[in-house]
């Protein structure tokens, strides 16, 4: 009866009226909606002030790191500062021992160049003077000249020539030792087979060049020290037979000069490279112990290790660039 009344009621009013078990049921679903918002209210609210509490933590963090790195910068900073001043007063040190070893070398260069007018002056002149006596004597005594006295004017000319070539190597040694250096990039073929073509062009002893790459030297300098080396190959490779010389490269920085020839004995081996020291009597082969000196001290002027050794039946000279590869 009574949902018959409420049914009527509902078409009269035209609204839907609950009964009161649906109208309890609809309260309890409010109830829980309600609960439900406050209960995501609150949980809004905690995400908020969790947000800011994160926000303001993340602020300090990055004050903190940007402390730090400024710290960090300055402190990086204040050592470049100190690392700038070093390098001021060791390029400072090096400008002043740059200086004091160009001075010394042109002090250097010239007592040389005193020395080479004093000895010009006060040695060539005697020396000429007793050339020119020797031969005027050989003139006068003629024909009738004893045997032993013509042998002694030779002789005496002979040793006096000798004299003024040793006196002029002598000069040499001492100026490659503080002349300056034009230091650049050569082709190592192209350079040896300069030297070849216009020292050795009709060498009786063939030489084969097997080298390529480029090393940092004074041209006309090393020009020199392959001159002598190749010099000392040839006179001490003719007396063989079948004689031949290679130039070639073991690696990039070391480059051999090898010959077939009579070689040396051991006893020479700490003195081989002293200037006029002679590895071999004169009635053996000419020469003055000037060649091997020569190389080395050009070698030496370029940081560059000659050696010269005997393996086998063969002589090897070879030429090592320091371990940076080039000078």
């Amino acid at each position: 009866m009574l949902r018959l009344l409420l049914k009527l009621l509902s078409f009269v009013t035209g609204q839907r009226l609950l009964t009161p078990e649906q109208a309890a049921s609809q309260q309890l679903e409010l109830n829980d909606l309600r609960s439900k918002q406050a209960a995501l209210e609150s949980l809004s609210s905690q995400l908020r002030s969790e947000m800011k509490r994160q926000q303001a933590l993340a602020r300090e963090q990055l004050k903190e790191t940007q402390k730090s790195h400024e710290q960090m910068l300055l402190a990086q900073q204040s050592e470049i500062d100190s690392l700038k001043e070093a390098l001021g007063q060791l390029n400072l040190s090096v400008d002043i021992e740059t200086q004091r070893q160009m001075k010394e070398n042109n002090d250097l260069l010239s007592q040389l160049n005193w020395l080479s007018g004093t000895i010009a002056h006060d040695f060539r002149a005697p020396l000429r003077a007793i050339d020119a006596y020797s031969f005027f004597l050989a003139d006068d005594l003629g024909e009738n000249a004893p045997p032993e006295a013509s042998k002694s004017l030779e002789e005496i000319r002979r040793n006096g020539k000798r004299m003024g070539v040793l006196l002029d190597a002598l000069i040499e040694y001492l100026r490659l030792g503080v002349c300056p250096l034009n230091v650049q990039l050569h082709d190592l073929n192209e350079t040896l087979l300069q030297v070849v073509n216009e020292h050795f062009d009709f060498s009786p002893v063939p030489i084969e060049i097997l080298v390529q790459g480029k090393w940092r030297f004074d041209k006309p300098m090393m020009m020199k020290a392959f001159k002598e080396l190749l010099d000392n190959a040839v006179k001490f490779s003719k007396p063989v037979e079948s004689p031949k010389i290679i130039v070639r490269q073991s690696s990039p920085s070391n480059l051999e000069i090898i010959d077939n020839g009579v070689g040396f004995s051991e006893t020479h081996d700490a003195q081989k490279f002293q200037l006029f020291h002679r590895m071999h009597g004169n009635d053996e082969f000419e020469g003055e112990g000037i060649g091997l000196a020569t190389a080395e001290r050009i070698a030496s002027r370029h940081h560059i290790t000659l050696k010269l050794n005997r393996v086998g039946n063969q002589t090897v000279a070879s030429l090592q660039l320091p371990e940076r590869g080039s000078f």
